[in-house]
């Protein structure tokens, strides 16, 4: 199972204009994306894959998913040492929320969705 890292970003902005203030923040280009449920922006290099998009996700327990409009998903992909796949995506996660923190802008949220729902 892939393991992410997730951040959840409270903002009012429209999508478009939020997903270049993120691209520009991180110095990333995010390509629009779309299957048959939803349209997200993506970026992609050799180690990880970052998705900006809304989420469907409902408040549970002390977890306010509902305050938070879009979501940022990380994955690490074609390591295949788990501890390095762990660590790129974590490194990765931490320096995206650092730099929308440091903006002063949006209320943030980072969570391990993988530990949060296999506590379920």
């Amino acid at each position: 199972m892939a393991r992410t890292r997730d951040i959840f970003i409270a903002s009012g902005l429209p999508m478009e204009i939020f997903t270049k203030e993120v691209a520009l923040l991180l110095d990333i280009e995010l390509q629009l994306q779309s299957d048959r449920e939803e349209m997200f922006s993506e970026f992609r290099d050799q180690h990880i894959v970052l998705t900006l998009g809304t989420h469907e996700m409902e408040n549970d327990r002390e977890m306010h998913f509902e305050d938070y409009r879009y979501h940022i998903s990380i994955r690490a992909l074609n390591i295949k040492n788990e501890q390095q796949r762990t660590k790129w995506c974590q490194e990765f996660a931490d320096t995206v929320y650092k730099k929308l923190k440091a903006t002063r802008k949006y209320p943030l949220m980072l969570v391990d969705m993988s530990r949060f729902l296999s506590a379920k």
